[in-house]
């Protein structure tokens, strides 16, 4: 669920599924609960990637566990929340670059054999 205020979008309710790993993310108890127990809310997002992580292909665990060890190393280092944030959207920045560089490359090649495909007869 959805609501929009001041023109900004709030997440308030989001249901995240990777088969066969389900999980119902409310912003609101994630936020409530990291105010009010720090230790528990570590302990419960610890126990929800350990989830995640094992309910992924087995040939994506190493690059699972590496990703969420930068991410964790970069949240320690950066010093704040807002610090943080910055870091790992820039990371994630960098990552959707080169994904559009190869789906652009892509294009280009499927352009180039379609080019390439002999007409079809009756057309």
């Amino acid at each position: 669920m959805h609501r929009i205020e001041t023109e900004r979008l709030y997440f308030s309710y989001t249901r995240l599924a990777v088969a066969p790993f389900e999980f119902d993310f409310d912003f609101e108890h994630w936020r409530g609960l990291a105010e009010a127990d720090p230790r528990a809310f570590f302990a419960a997002r610890e126990e929800v990637l350990a989830r995640f992580m094992a309910a992924a292909p087995k040939r994506l665990s190493g690059e699972l566990h590496a990703l969420q060890a930068l991410i964790d190393h970069s949240r320690a280092e950066a010093g704040s929340p807002v610090n943080s944030s910055r870091l790992l959207l820039g990371m994630m920045a960098e990552h959707l670059a080169a994904l559009s560089g190869h789906m652009t490359q892509l294009h280009r090649q499927s352009t180039i054999l379609t080019a390439r495909l002999p007409p079809v007869v009756g057309e």
